[in-house]
């Protein structure tokens, strides 16, 4: 990672070590107006010189990272949840739950899915779902997460922004894992087209939606999303699925009180904390993350239920794609406004269980639907085969095993 005001160019750096970008062992050179990168492999004497050079941020090895899910079976009661004070009960596989809006509903918001890829052609997303960034020649999401969260951020009856744009930027692979060096190939991306997209008339603002993480911390992915904040792009991340302190891992701890990262916890229908969020300071806010109900890969009609941190994050992404929708102007390109106003209009001291210095917020679009908590009911089995939504969809609830990766 370079220092962008003293080297306006990662080739220059190539040609200071005597390499070239289509050299073997070069497999990326990044360039844009936040940070310059150089992904290479590289000899113990070469980091040494790099180290050494005054031009150099830092030098960073390659590190593995691996999506947030776990195994389980839900619906989208968040919806009602993050619309609702009373919040909501009962079974939460039931579909009688009520989300309340305005007309916002994220219009002219790019939210980016830096993620396994996502089915861009599932019903949910009524062609406004795209295929952005690749890290390999195949962009179709052949695991699933990243479709799930897409549909929980915007897509249609399952997510939170149902008018915002969705951008694919596969960094992880089939197996919902991936390296550091791919991911920050990514957000570059998302980088220089954000930059191209803010001179396009109805453009309001881009967000990266996160849900993965390391197993530690990673400086040059840490410096790639701080790069994102600076150049105006929003970001929210998952705290991660350990029940430990979400400050020891990446990209989680960027959040916190002195940050315009956003991380996310989750929490049950109850409100209660869920036993594998991660929890502490580094948590901004939690948002509904079990038994949630989203789009899947394996069809334009089939739909999966998940648990985890990761699901908690898209539904966070949606929230701020609406805030951003209502008012551009103060919330588009402003993280630092946006994430004052998300904690503003959380409910407050509405969460129970283990925070362990997390703040009580949990996670609200400022509306509130005034809808009486009652009993809902009903096995996905029972409603799926005779549910035809507005989407003329017939849905199909998958029962693929999604085991929880961290």
């Amino acid at each position: 990672m370079l220092d962008k005001d003293e080297v306006p160019e990662a080739k220059s750096l190539l040609d200071k070590i005597g390499r070239h970008a289509d050299d073997d062992g070069v497999f990326d050179v990044m360039d844009n107006s936040q940070f310059s990168a150089i992904v290479m492999h590289a000899t113990p004497d070469c980091i040494k010189f790099l180290d050494d050079l005054t031009e150099v941020k830092l030098v960073d090895e390659t590190a593995q990272i691996q999506s947030f899910v776990t195994k389980s079976e839900g619906a989208p009661w968040g919806l009602q949840d993050i619309s609702n004070a009373a919040g909501s009960s009962g079974d939460p596989r039931g579909q009688g739950f009520t989300y309340t809006f305005d007309d916002s509903l994220g219009a002219g918001v790019d939210v980016y899915v830096v993620d396994t890829g996502v089915r861009v052609s599932h019903a949910v997303f009524g062609g406004r779902a795209s295929e952005g960034f690749s890290f390999n020649a195949t962009a179709a999401d052949g695991d699933g997460h990243g479709t799930h969260v897409a549909g929980s951020a915007a897509g249609a009856k399952f997510g939170v922004a149902q008018k915002a744009n969705i951008i694919a930027v596969k960094v992880l692979g089939d197996d919902g894992s991936g390296s550091s060096s791919n991911t920050i190939s990514g957000m570059n991306w998302v980088l220089n087209n954000h930059e191209k997209r803010k001179s396009e008339p109805g453009f309001v603002g881009s967000i990266m939606s996160m849900s993965w993480g390391l197993k530690g911390t990673a400086g040059s992915v840490d410096q790639a999303i701080l790069s994102a904040i600076n150049a105006g792009i929003h970001v929210s991340v998952a705290a991660g699925n350990d029940g430990a302190d979400a400050c020891g891992v990446t990209p989680a701890h960027l959040g916190g009180a002195n940050s315009d990262v956003v991380t996310v916890g989750s929490v049950n229908i109850q409100n209660q904390v869920s036993t594998f969020s991660n929890i502490g300071q580094c948590v901004d806010i939690f948002a509904p993350g079990e038994d949630v109900l989203s789009a899947w890969s394996t069809g334009d009609n089939v739909i999966n239920f998940l648990s985890g941190t990761s699901m908690a994050t898209p539904q966070n992404s949606g929230v701020m794609a609406y805030l951003m929708a209502k008012d551009p102007a103060k919330f588009g390109q402003n993280p630092k406004a946006l994430k004052a106003e998300l904690l503003s209009i959380a409910r407050k001291n509405a969460v129970s269980g283990s925070l362990a210095g997390s703040p009580n917020l949990l996670l609200s679009n400022g509306v509130d639907g005034q809808v009486k908590k009652r009993s809902v009911t009903g096995s996905p089995a029972s409603w799926a085969k005779k549910l035809v939504n507005d989407l003329k969809t017939r849905w199909v609830v998958t029962s693929d095993d999604s085991p929880l990766r961290f």
